[in-house]
């Protein structure tokens, strides 16, 4: 193995028993945990990348006091840079693979500047087959689409990144839970490619695009495997908030995962809705119901985050949905929830939640 010193082994061995677990989430075969690491023995680059995003982790869950990643993530970039300045060369599912890690490096910190999101979508969009290729570029490919989506959610930008190159993937000729929610995931990305993507000031969401989108996500819905349920479903789950989330474990993490993305669709789809537009009290009724149900819907992406918090990707959802539309919330109690279940979010997985939680409390004071 390439580590030099015992520390630098704790953190390639934090790398697979930790990290991997919410990078792998939707992959079978778990490429970031058997495949990569392999890879850090002959590419520098990944293995920079993989020392960097360990040593950030370990330091936000408090196991060590100093933040020692820089240095890796320097010596990471320096190797990057000179291969994606470069017209002639060769990039490889290798550069892909640290790219993603500097990515969620950076994901981790006090401000995320998004710098290497770029260069993400400049290796995907240069290499169409990369996400139908199998293997440890196709993975790659759908942790990279998970991090873009959580850019364009965050910020209400389209995704810079063609989608055009995932529908030969694999995911969509399989059937195992992995594919199934790999499934909802691009119909994610797709809602949002429409609801941001500006034309004229005006998103190019048609009624005719909203009413195919919101029946894709119901297709998604009523044709998933029996096993994408809570254990004990709740027809009423969601439905109001009475001081606490609802109760919804599943059987496996990408369970949850899953059925989180299709909330998320379901959250966009309905603020989007063309039928929101109405005027006078027909419109005031609308509204009503239109944030009843939003609310309802990040309730469910919540739950299933708490009630399989053994998923950190599970946890995730929830921070980035209260970003983006953590303003429905308007019950005190309720946003008290939310406060503790970001916190939470911080304490069990390291994920900053502090300007998340900023912007709520601006948001909900005025």
């Amino acid at each position: 193995w390439p580590v030099s010193n015992p520390y630098e082994a704790r953190l390639l061995h934090h790398f697979i028993v930790h990290c991997t677990n919410w990078i792998d989430v939707c992959d079978p075969r778990r490429h970031f945990e058997k495949e990569v690491p392999k890879r850090a023995a002959q590419f520098p680059v990944i293995l920079n990348g993989i020392l960097g995003l360990s040593a950030r982790h370990l330091w936000l869950m408090g196991k060590v006091e100093e933040d020692h990643s820089q240095t890796y993530v320097d010596q990471c970039l320096q190797a990057l840079i000179v291969a994606l300045e470069d017209p002639l060369a060769h990039w490889d599912e290798n550069f892909l693979v640290a790219v993603i890690l500097l990515r969620l490096h950076e994901e981790m910190g006090d401000a995320d500047e998004q710098c290497h999101h770029f260069g993400t979508a400049r290796i995907l969009n240069s290499i169409s087959s990369f996400a139908a290729d199998g293997g440890l570029r196709e993975s790659a490919s759908w942790v990279s689409l998970r991090q873009h989506i959580y850019v364009s959610l965050t910020t209400q930008q389209p995704l810079n990144l063609s989608l055009e190159n995932y529908r030969h993937s694999s995911v969509f000729r399989e059937y195992d839970d992995e594919s199934w929610a790999n499934r909802i995931i691009f119909q994610f990305a797709t809602v949002l490619q429409y609801v941001f993507d500006d034309v004229d000031g005006a998103n190019s969401l048609t009624r005719e695009k909203w009413a195919e989108l919101d029946a894709d996500a119901e297709e998604w819905q009523r044709t998933k495997p029996w096993t994408f349920s809570p254990l004990y479903p709740d027809p009423e789950a969601g439905t109001s908030f009475a001081g606490s989330w609802p109760d919804l474990p599943t059987a496996q993490g990408v369970v949850a995962v899953g059925l989180q993305y299709y909330h998320l669709c379901k959250i966009l789809l309905t603020i989007y809705s063309p039928h929101a537009s109405l005027v006078g009290l027909a419109g005031v009724r609308a509204r009503k119901a239109t944030d009843a149900a939003i609310r309802k819907h990040i309730r469910m992406t919540i739950g299933y985050g708490i009630s399989n918090s053994h998923c950190a990707n599970a946890m995730f959802q929830g921070s980035h949905i209260l970003s983006a539309c953590g303003a429905y919330i308007v019950d005190r109690r309720e946003q008290d929830a939310c406060v503790e279940y970001l916190e939470s979010v911080q304490r069990l997985i390291g994920w900053r939640t502090d300007k998340v939680l900023a912007d709520l409390r601006e948001q909900w004071s005025g």
